[in-house]
């Protein structure tokens, strides 16, 4: 592939997870403030894998009532009723699936040192 274009992000990690969601808005078209409620969903997960190896009991911890607390905390003291109409707008579009797993399509791929998103743009002649 001769046509290529890098980019590099600094970012934390907490704040990682909500790069990862803007640039797959095209394919989920989540409003922001489920962008921003996965985005921390996604790093207390990622947070959780370093430490336990079983996926189930991660995926258990996530949605913890302790955890729960956290990210409601995270986005600006949220109140359990919002925050419990947000995951079930998410569970809705499929972003949450049944056994309260989040779709393993908008789980990264990530390390400690982060991860690499690929776009591969390929020009269909007929579309024009």
């Amino acid at each position: 592939m001769k046509n290529i274009n890098v980019k590099r992000i600094k970012t934390s990690k907490r704040e990682i997870f909500k790069y990862w969601l803007e640039f797959l808005r095209p394919y989920h078209k989540l409003r922001q403030k489920e962008i921003d409620a996965l985005a921390l969903m996604l790093y207390y997960r990622y947070e959780l894998s370093r430490d336990v190896s079983n996926k189930d009991l991660v995926n258990k911890l996530l949605f913890a009532t302790d955890t729960r607390n956290q990210i409601r905390e995270d986005l600006g003291g949220m109140s359990q009723k919002v925050f419990n109409n947000l995951l079930t707008s998410l569970r809705k579009k499929g972003v949450i699936t049944k056994g309260n797993i989040i779709n393993p399509v908008l789980v990264p791929n990530m390390t400690e040192e982060g991860f690499k998103l690929i776009f591969n743009f390929e020009i269909d002649e007929k579309g024009e």
